[in-house]
């Protein structure tokens, strides 16, 4: 799964119902989103619970993702 795309793994999660793929999209993501919060809040704590929050809004709209409008990579 690691090979595949953001795009190719959502379009896993939501056509084929595989929770692998978010999962592995949390995985890939989780680090950047806890060091962020963290260095802008300067609390462990708290960062954690805004990186949850911002998993529970992506897997509470992740059906609305539209690929033509994701940003390209460089």
């Amino acid at each position: 799964m690691a090979s595949f795309t953001d795009e190719q793994l959502v379009s896993q999660y939501l056509v084929d119902n595989k929770e692998v793929a978010l999962e592995e999209l949390v995985k890939r993501y989780l680090p950047l989103i806890f060091g962020f919060v963290k260095r802008y809040t300067g609390n462990e704590g708290d960062a954690s619970d805004i990186a949850q929050e911002v998993f529970v809004k992506v897997w509470k709209n992740i059906k609305s993702f539209d690929p033509r409008k994701a940003s390209p990579r460089g």
